[in-house]
């Protein structure tokens, strides 16, 4: 009877390390946009342009116990960009997205976003916790020239069962972390 119940305790056990997350991590989009985040038709233009990833592998996230990576091949640099650019809207402003600074000073907007990601990383520290850091550096110009330049970090950690899907929740909890600030400093500036 005490063999089954071991056996039984064993491949739970397991059942449980299965279930924690892979080493693909899903870069989840930010909440959609609600039909009464419209932007107000005097709100400035701002164009959000995809930031310049720096890290040097921009498929590899993080690092697991095992020292695997934590990888994606999702484009964390439009993740990012894409992020802020909703968040703006949220707050109403009229907002767009370029890829390159030329093709977002060609809309001629009031002001210009660009940025330059310095760290995007997921620690597995143990069987029950993750840690997700991220550095962003931030400027913001008008049609006169940079008004600012600003890094800001996000960090989170996630304790618990570790399931499938904390990798990608903890990411975009951090992200939306990182992004809010920026886009309240941003709007701060422009009502000045």
């Amino acid at each position: 009877m005490r063999l089954v119940a071991t056996i039984g305790l064993i491949i739970f056990s397991l059942a449980l390390c299965a279930c924690g997350p892979g080493n693909t991590v899903r870069l989840l989009p930010a909440p959609a946009l609600e039909a009464s985040n419209l932007p107000s038709p005097t709100a400035p233009s701002i164009s959000i342009v995809s930031f310049t990833d720096k890290r040097q592998d921009p498929e590899i996230v993080g690092k697991r116990r095992d020292g695997s990576a934590f990888t994606t091949s999702e484009d964390v640099a439009q993740w990012i960009s894409r992020a802020l650019a909703d968040e703006l809207a949220r707050k109403g402003m009229r907002v767009t997205f370029a890829h390159t600074t030329a093709q977002a000073r060609s809309g001629n907007p009031d002001y210009l976003v660009t940025g330059i990601i310095e760290q995007v990383w997921l620690n597995e520290t143990s069987s029950v916790e993750l840690v997700a850091q991220m550095r962003v550096q931030c400027s913001l110009a008008n049609r006169k020239g940079r008004l600012w330049t600003e890094t800001t970090n996000s960090s989170q950690t996630y304790g618990g069962l570790l399931s499938g899907s904390a990798a990608n929740r903890l990411l975009l909890d951090t992200l939306q972390d990182l992004v809010q600030p920026v886009a309240q400093k941003i709007l701060t500036t422009i009502g000045k």
